[in-house]
């Protein structure tokens, strides 16, 4: 396998041989072959739920969960929506003020 780095640019190139009869080669090429469970639903809704504090300018942990979408993949009650925004609140994305959680710097960028 070798590595480019172009010192002017921030490209990079990757070149890699893999060997082996045909099915061994697609096999470790098969994107669809699951390697665990998959983050999306998570992401889903974790964008949702941020979405959602945007929309509304931040608001009490019982009044985002009223206001988040019926079709989120797990539902959310103002305990899950608490639990969450902890998460959320240590990577800067919400912010608590009170008893109200509010957009946070990352969000404003």
């Amino acid at each position: 396998m070798t590595d480019e780095t172009d010192a002017d640019e921030e490209r990079v190139a990757v070149s890699m041989e893999i060997t082996g009869s045909y099915d061994e080669v697609m096999s470790k090429l098969d994107t669809t072959a699951s390697a665990g469970p998959s983050l999306g639903p998570l992401n889903a809704d974790v964008e949702r739920l941020l979405e959602t504090v945007v929309r509304i300018n931040g608001g009490t942990r019982s009044a985002i969960a009223e206001q988040l979408p019926a079709d989120m993949s797990v539902a959310f009650d103002a305990e899950a929506v608490v639990e969450t925004m902890q998460v959320l609140e240590r990577y800067g994305l919400v912010v608590l003020e009170g008893n109200t959680w509010k957009p946070g710097p990352e969000l404003e960028r």
